[in-house]
């Protein structure tokens, strides 16, 4: 089948043309739709696009009947444009192999007003009772039970409205189909119990209200028994980026945005996220329909000309209007570096030729030792020269090999690729602790790069790096002068941070693609004082930002020359071990 003869590829190039108005992430959705369309059932890339079974879907729901709202009650379902896109995509991508989805969780984040529970209860519905699935367990989960009945609810509602009840038996507990011994009913997190479930599929009705995992990752891991299984989330924006949704919504982005590499989990994640771009005019009618597929339909243009006149003269409001109406993370902290101006600056060169280019050349050292949760992180820093124009950065990042798969599920991270991509190093550990990395891989990496670099310092967050300083200086040679504590303040990071956030954005930064520093990338997240300093912030941030804070430690000592952060030994001297 052709690229453009069925109406997901039409929809998704209209909005990457412009033709329709999308922010940025509903545009990098149909882009990754489109990108996918011209490598299906190539090598690494096992799926194709089978419009049969997205249309097998979409004239199900073109079955369904309204029951609520003056305009529509009674009326069938007409899915609209981009509606048709988020569900055919879902229902029509397949395995080459097998023919079952290719997707297994979707994400749909939506402002309000676009028909958010009648496309949960569908989608409930068909899975449920429709997909041939012998004895399907449907659950729709909320935090509250009460709050999941009300999906349940509306699924409920469309049964009856539409015909279906000689079909699916309507229980005051559930709907059951006594044909296939199927059912679909709610759950919540504080119901009697989540033992013995084997879900074929589970809606989600507004994820940001989730306030922990727990059911989520119980429903994730009781789908693994189902061949076809389907755990359809959909909601509006939160305010807590370090929430469950937030953890979503971020995981999503970076998707879309190409900083996570394909594997079996990226693969199969489909992401969607309708919404008003940093810097729009909130008051803007164009912003709002930027945000709202459902612009005229049922999102009347009136009614959001009264909610914003509202909006503009109360703060509380305000913030209101641009989360519900606009999808936009009101009180989030968004990533202070540019992901587009990093995958500028990658050469994408073979890493060992990269690195070979480099040897002899001068560079700083930044040194971010890790506390267990963290990743340790050695950053080579080799400043422009006249024939090479980019700042160029060499890594060694190393994670306990005990915790890798742990913290992988964790983190939301493929460290067991990178690991086996030679990205990331997966260390033994300590003696004590093997969850723990023993900082002898630090010295023993820095001993083999001086004779290929010529290190002209060596910086480290002052904050328990004596020992190893000590040892770097007494038993492996280095000059006192040349080990600088790096404060991780504002006075000792700033400058470093201002240039690493300017020369991200002009493209000027080649770390030879790695894709755990440009995931970190993706993470940082920026803090600013009184007076317009910026620091990287640990604490705020949504992943880890190690393999950020090393390099930008290195360039800290680099700005600086010829007047170096002063030498830790400077103040209090070289210590020897059992000090």
């Amino acid at each position: 089948m052709g690229l453009t003869t069925n109406p997901v590829d039409a929809y998704a190039l209209d909005v990457i043309a412009g033709r329709v108005p999308a922010g940025k992430y509903h545009r990098l959705a149909c882009t990754r739709h489109m990108a996918d369309r011209a490598r299906e059932n190539t090598p690494g890339f096992p799926y194709r696009f089978d419009w049969a079974q997205a249309e097998r879907f979409l004239k199900f729901a073109g079955l369904m009947k309204h029951y609520k709202g003056r305009q529509f009650a009674g009326t069938s379902f007409s899915p609209t444009p981009c509606q048709v896109f988020r569900l055919g995509s879902i229902f029509g991508w397949c395995q080459v192999a097998t023919g079952l989805r290719r997707f297994t969780t979707a994400y749909n984040e939506v402002p309000r007003k676009q028909g958010k529970s009648f496309e949960e209860a569908v989608v409930s519905v068909y899975c449920t009772f429709f997909e041939g699935e012998a004895g399907a367990e449907g659950y729709c989960i909320a935090t509250k039970e009460k709050q999941a009945k009300i999906a349940f609810d509306a699924a409920k509602k469309l049964v009856k409205s539409s015909g279906l009840g000689g079909r699916i038996k309507i229980n005051a507990a559930n709907l059951h189909q006594l044909k296939s011994e199927s059912k679909l009913e709610p759950l919540g997190s504080d119901s009697d119990t989540t033992d013995g479930l084997n879900p074929h599929f589970v809606g989600v009705d507004e994820l940001h209200a989730f306030k922990n995992r727990g059911l989520l990752d119980v429903m994730e891991s009781a789908t693994g028994a189902r061949l076809n299984p389907l755990i359809f989330q959909i909601t509006t924006a939160g305010d807590d980026p370090v929430s469950v949704c937030g953890d979503q919504h971020d995981y999503a982005c970076k998707i879309l945005d190409g900083v996570l590499e394909d594997d079996a989990s990226t693969l199969s994640f489909f992401a969607f996220i309708a919404h008003a771009d940093e810097g729009d005019d909130p008051w803007a009618e164009s912003t709002w329909q930027k945000a709202n597929p459902h612009w005229g339909i049922s999102v009347n243009p009136e009614d959001m000309r009264k909610l914003a006149a509202k909006a503009q003269k109360m703060p509380s409001a305000a913030a209101e209007f641009k989360q519900k109406r606009l999808n936009m993370w009101v009180n989030a902290t968004a990533p202070c570096l540019s992901v587009d101006g990093w995958r500028k600056g990658q050469s994408r060169m073979d890493r060992a030729a990269f690195e070979a280019m480099l040897e002899h050349e001068s560079c700083f050292v930044g040194v971010d030792l890790a506390s267990k949760i963290d990743l340790c992180v050695l950053s080579l820093v080799f400043p422009p020269t006249p024939g090479r124009p980019k700042l160029c950065v060499i890594q060694r990042i190393w994670t306990p090999a005990k915790t890798l798969v742990e913290r992988a599920h964790r983190d939301r991270a493929p460290y067991d690729v990178w690991r086996d991509q030679g990205w990331l190093i997966a260390s033994a550990g300590t003696a004590t602790d093997s969850a723990r990395i023993d900082h002898r891989v630090v010295r023993e990496e820095l001993a083999l790069l001086r004779t290929k670099y010529d290190i002209e310092r060596i910086g480290f967050d002052p904050w328990h790096a004596d020992h190893l300083v000590d040892e770097l200086v007494s038993e492996d040679g280095f000059a006192a002068e040349s080990v600088i504590g790096v404060p991780q303040t504002y006075q000792g990071m700033s400058s470093a941070c201002l240039r690493m956030q300017a020369e991200i954005l002009d493209g000027n930064i080649d770390a030879c693609g790695c894709p755990v520093t440009a995931w970190s990338m993706s993470n940082t997240v920026g803090q600013r004082d009184g007076k317009d300093n910026l620091m990287f912030a640990k604490g705020r941030s949504r992943g880890r930002i190690d393999p950020i804070i090393a390099p930008t430690i290195g360039v800290a000592l680099w700005i600086r020359e010829p007047a170096p952060v002063q030498s830790v030994y400077l103040t209090r001297g070289v210590r020897t071990l059992g000090e």
